[in-house]
């Protein structure tokens, strides 16, 4: 039977995966230059990276807080892959523009949604965030008495709802219409979204742990 617990506990996480971030931007602009396939990989990325990190705080333990040196180490593991994807988004704004899916289907095929899963998954493990934010949503919002088999309910939902928010966000912007006018501001997408994790990248790096 789903508790009051549940629900503040989905209502949090909820409000969470609504706010844009690098994830966002990540599934957004790959939705639009490389096609749903990608932007479906990338959504399970994410949805798997964010998994890891409900599983360790199911486990009742943080890495990220109880090791300092872990947590500066993937800060700056953070921003440089930030920095590193910020770049490309910039390079990859002067290139032509093209529809997602235009490119032969032989390129949109396994070798598209591994890469889109790949990227997905590093953006969002690498985001030390993502540890802290679950570890204290459980630790709040979860009472003691709750049993692990509850507890396994709320992660396990919490993983679908990362999945399947994204893939509808993919969806969405995958669409032919949306597509159409969107490609038109996607140079001036990718320069704006790769602006904002440059900064991202900077304000991570010189943020103290």
């Amino acid at each position: 039977m789903l508790t009051s617990e549940f629900f503040l506990l989905a209502s949090a996480h909820f409000l969470a995966l609504a706010s844009p971030g690098p994830d966002f931007l990540l599934l957004v602009r790959n939705s639009l230059r490389h096609g749903r396939r990608n932007g479906i990989g990338a959504s399970l990325g994410i949805a798997l990276a964010n998994g890891l990190y409900i599983a360790l705080a199911l486990a009742g333990f943080s890495l990220l807080q109880q090791s300092p040196a872990l947590l500066m180490a993937m800060k700056w593991a953070a921003s440089i892959y930030l920095a590193w994807l910020g770049w490309l988004f910039m390079q990859s704004s002067l290139k032509p523009q093209a529809l997602a899916g235009a490119e032969p289907a032989a390129l949109r095929g396994y070798s598209g949604f591994v890469a889109g899963m790949g990227a997905g998954f590093l953006s969002a493990v690498l985001n030390p965030k993502n540890g802290i934010f679950y570890f204290g949503l459980f630790t709040l919002i979860v009472g003691a008495q709750t049993g692990f088999g509850l507890k396994l309910l709320y992660g396990l939902w919490m993983f679908a709802a990362v999945f399947v928010w994204d893939a509808m966000l993919v969806c969405a912007v995958s669409q032919r219409r949306a597509m159409a006018w969107l490609v038109r501001s996607l140079p001036m997408v990718e320069r704006g979204a790769g602006l904002l994790l440059m900064v991202a990248a900077a304000a991570l790096a010189l943020s103290r742990a």
